[in-house]
């Protein structure tokens, strides 16, 4: 049952007002309640931050009776659960930023929004090597935390597959939920409502714009207890998100790149200011305290434990394995499936290999 002071709040956030003003009304009254009992009090005041459009809009909303009604009708038949800043669900972590959302639009388990999160974020040009160890960290760190991610091609989708199982999963929009983008993403995103959480700060019909995406990324860093960022050019995404978590004071880590990696640049840019190199998932949970010295230990037949002790010294092609293992070209292909499967390697393509553990 929502309070009045969040029906309060989610009538203000329905009339696609910018950030800015919607603040400043919000601020107008001693509580978003009062603004709505005495509208005629602070009209004035609220004429000036706002086209006059907009507070006559706002007046004849609140004259009417089926406003509120219909407008919370049309969120419950889209299924779509509001949480506003007055909620007891609302994310303290968000409260802490400078910008926090007056309204996350919700889809999902709402549980999440109070367990501990660490946020994973990649380009759409992660390479294909990168989204296995990424989809791996994934994984294993969902086991401790909620992950937050967004929802494009590339990184995003490598820890939201990494983290879909578990459910402990957190995905947000840069736009309202009668759009998808990517389209490909589609179907992703309708499991990540039935097994995670999916929220956004704009309202339904809000179509994705491109300067949206920045400005969602406050929300992936503040949720956060820290950020993985695993793959970025040097002006991307996911740099503004680091940068944001490390304006909050959040823990940022990074993977580290080759010289000349297009798609690790931003990650190499970052490292060499303040994010922490991270090429193992004990760089990430020794900072939060926890052990992993108790996991379960794979095991590995005597052939996959030399091959892999080959991988793991860097990048190998096929012909090098064979001759440092001693094993026959023929013999390699089922063990380094096998070494795929327990999520040790990856294919590099052009028959390379490289460790992800």
């Amino acid at each position: 049952m929502l309070t009045k002071e969040e029906k309060a709040e989610i009538w203000l956030d329905s009339f696609q007002l910018d950030y800015e003003k919607k603040v400043q009304i919000y601020k107008v009254a001693p509580s978003p309640y009062e603004l709505v009992k005495n509208f005629e009090k602070y009209r004035a005041a609220v004429d000036k931050i706002a086209e006059e459009k907009a507070a006559v809009r706002m007046e004849e909303s609140l004259m009417s009776a089926d406003y509120m009604l219909s407008l919370l009708q049309t969120y419950a038949d889209k299924n779509i659960f509001c949480v506003s800043y007055s909620s007891s669900l609302y994310p303290n972590e968000l409260k802490e930023i400078p910008t926090p959302p007056l309204v996350l639009y919700c889809k999902g388990n709402l549980e999440l929004l109070a367990k501990r999160k660490f946020a994973i974020v990649g380009s759409r040009h992660t390479l294909p090597s990168v989204m296995k160890i990424a989809e791996r960290f994934s994984r294993d760190l969902s086991k401790y935390f909620t992950i937050v991610t967004g929802l494009a091609d590339g990184g995003d989708t490598a820890a939201i597959r990494g983290a879909l199982e578990s459910g402990n999963l957190i995905s947000v929009l840069a736009y309202g939920f009668d759009h998808v983008y990517p389209e490909c993403n589609r179907g992703l995103l309708e499991e990540i409502e039935k097994r995670g959480l999916v929220i956004t700060e704009y309202l339904p019909q809000e179509k994705p714009r491109g300067y949206m995406f920045p400005v969602r990324n406050r929300i992936l860093a503040g949720l956060a207890e820290g950020v993985l960022v695993v793959s970025g050019g040097e002006k991307s995404g996911t740099r503004i998100t680091a940068e944001r978590a490390y304006e909050y004071g959040r823990d940022v880590f990074a993977f580290p790149y080759s010289v000349g990696v297009e798609s690790g640049k931003g990650c190499n840019a970052i490292l060499k200011e303040y994010a922490k190199l991270t090429d193992d998932l004990v760089d990430i949970t020794s900072a939060f305290g926890i052990n992993l010295t108790e996991t379960e230990e794979i095991t590995m037949t005597e052939a996959e434990r030399k091959v892999f002790e080959i991988v793991r010294e860097g990048e190998v092609h096929i012909s090098q394995i064979a001759q440092k293992s001693g094993l026959k070209a023929y013999e390699l292909p089922p063990v380094l499936t096998m070494l795929e499967m327990k999520n040790l390697i990856v294919s590099c393509g052009g028959n390379r290999y490289t460790a992800i553990r």
